[in-house]
């Protein structure tokens, strides 16, 4: 049985139990609430707002309840077509479209409407994740970007300069060939995570090039577009060349690794990292790399990376949808989001606060992160369908034959092509 098929039976039973009388409030006589989220490093956050909300709305218990990432969505889909998910969840894009049409989430467009809430507040690239046939689904937390992180401490002892602002391929190029010559033995210039994430890799090649993965109506693979060629060309050039950590040590150590035990100079990351690379129990380069844009491509292309982050939903199986959503209004307010930054160190999705999150990461972790505010405003939205990870995996599949020398990247960006679009064709049509 599809899951569709499932939590359309989960929704239906859970009809049933609320027909019979099941009830929502614990023994108090409070609403409760249960909200799911799967990252310890935001807890701290959480639980403060849970409270400053509970005691402003004494009648209502938020329950937290924190999975790690490897269990969060097999315990979210068990629940969904069991009748038993969260009130409230966190949603990230990729499986957004598949929940939303299967009726798994709340469409929160009245909720919005009566409570007056202004979405232009909120980067619309984030924004547009979590919006399903024209309807939004989740209201935007926080968001991740692709950015290269750079070792300064590395730079000034084998006098690199620094990277130049609004530099293109080829300076980046230029400069990591420069850096090569200056490195010691078994320090590599530039790491990356490969064909191990394609939001981590190549999609900020092809957004820079200007190309898509898909079309914005989400029908069409875009890969063999010239742009999104030259995309791949560039990304994959660069993993083969001798600047970049070779595949094998890239593989057997980890991208990370490399970067925080100062064995590769930079690292095409995302501000995600930021934090874990800032551990100084864990991490040699805490407090000495700086962030810098990846190189455009194609000349008047903004977007040189892909945006991601999650919003937070409400599960169709919620008996108190008024409840939860005044919660999300709640936790989505500037306000809000201010807090949460300061006390995770994340980036929140409200327009007004980018620039606090630059200065917060400045004041406790030594990182100048000014850049980030325009890297958000226009990197692409990551692309996402009902089969984001099937047609993911076709891409990382045909990318990994070429890393292995078993297949020219010409023929990569065919079978990636007509692949992707086998999977678009069998999606659901509206």
């Amino acid at each position: 049985m599809s899951f569709k098929k499932r939590m359309i039976a989960g929704i239906l039973a859970v009809t049933i139990g609320l027909v019979v009388g099941c009830s929502s409030s614990d023994n108090s006589g409070k609403v409760e609430l249960r909200y799911a989220i799967w990252d310890q490093t935001h807890k701290e956050a959480v639980e403060t707002l849970i409270s400053e909300y509970e005691e402003a709305n004494p009648d209502v218990d938020v329950k937290l309840e924190q999975y790690s990432f490897q269990d969060y969505w097999t315990k979210m889909e068990t629940a969904a077509t069991g009748g038993s998910a969260p009130d409230i969840y966190w949603m990230n894009a990729v499986n957004l479209s598949l929940y939303a049409d299967s009726g798994a989430l709340v469409n929160m467009d009245d909720y919005i409407k009566e409570n007056n809430i202004d979405m232009s507040q909120y980067l619309e690239n984030i924004t547009s994740l979590y919006n399903y046939e024209g309807s939004q689904y989740a209201m935007p937390s926080f968001w991740d970007a692709n950015v290269l992180l750079v070792n300064k401490e590395m730079l000034k002892e084998y006098n690199i300069p620094e990277p130049t602002p609004n530099w293109n391929w080829d300076e980046m190029m230029e400069w990591l060939k420069d850096a090569k010559t200056k490195l010691p033995e078994g320090t590599y210039p530039i790491t990356s995570y490969g064909t191990e994430s394609t939001q981590l890799g190549v999609f900020n090649q092809v957004a820079a090039a200007g190309g898509s993965i898909i079309s914005d109506d989400k029908t069409k693979a875009m890969i063999d577009t010239p742009e999104s060629k030259e995309g791949f060309e560039k990304y994959f050039g660069l993993l083969k060349s001798d600047v970049h950590s070779p595949s094998d040590v890239t593989t057997e150590i980890g991208a990370g690794t490399l970067f925080k035990s100062n064995k590769a100079l930079a690292i095409q990351s995302s501000t995600y990292h930021i934090f874990a690379y800032s551990d100084k129990e864990q991490s040699q380069v805490a407090g000495k790399f700086g962030i810098y844009e990846l190189p455009t491509i194609k000349e008047g292309v903004e977007s040189n990376s892909v945006i991601h982050g999650l919003g937070n939903a409400i599960s169709s199986n919620c008996k108190n949808p008024d409840e939860a959503f005044d919660f999300i209004k709640y936790i989505s307010s500037e306000e809000s989001m201010e807090k949460y930054t300061e006390l995770a160190l994340v980036p929140q999705a409200h327009k007004n606060v980018q620039k606090l999150y630059s200065d917060t990461i400045k004041n406790k972790l030594g990182i100048d992160g000014a850049i980030l505010d325009e890297v958000s405003k226009n990197a692409m939205p990551l692309p996402s369908t009902f089969e984001t990870q099937k047609w993911g995996q076709v891409i990382t599949d045909n990318t990994n034959a070429f890393m292995q020398g078993k297949m020219p990247l010409d023929e990569v960006v065919k079978k990636s092509q007509e692949g992707v679009q086998k999977i678009l064709d069998s999606e659901p049509k509206k």
